[in-house]
């Protein structure tokens, strides 16, 4: 099957195949918590849970679509009934960010919406709201 990696540190977008989901996100280096997501009503995102959280003086990031997305992702295509299937080919224009000045920089220019529904609920280097047990701390 086709999917797509996007290392931000890299500034690098790769077309791979591979035989499952779970192959392409060890090749991704998506190995712990990760969080499913929508990119748009065809292609669906993967990437590490609580990335967002870690610091970010030492962070990559990109936004696709206006969001802001931390560390590496893995995107597929999939079908009505929700099944995986190969990436097409797309135009992907990941805008690739560095730390907490570039990500602030573009919040405040509207080229990214803030992280969580656009709304202000958190700020580095505040401890994360969430565990990595996905409780509230």
């Amino acid at each position: 099957m086709r999917f797509v990696t996007i290392e931000p540190a890299a500034h690098l977008i790769t077309y791979l195949d591979c035989p499952t989901l779970e192959h392409a996100l060890q090749i991704a280096g998506l190995t712990g918590f990760v969080d499913h997501g929508k990119v748009d009503h065809a292609i669906a995102i993967v990437i590490d849970e609580f990335r967002i959280f870690d610091d970010p003086e030492h962070q990559d990031y990109f936004a696709l679509g206006g969001r802001l997305y931390a560390g590496n992702a893995v995107l597929y295509s999939y079908d009505l009934a929700g099944a995986a299937m190969d990436m097409p080919e797309v135009r992907l224009e990941p805008i690739f960010l560095h730390g907490r000045a570039e990500v602030d920089a573009a919040i405040n220019a509207g080229i990214v919406a803030r992280p969580v529904n656009d709304e202000l609920n958190w700020r580095w280097p505040e401890p994360a709201p969430f565990s990595e047990q996905g409780h509230a701390s």
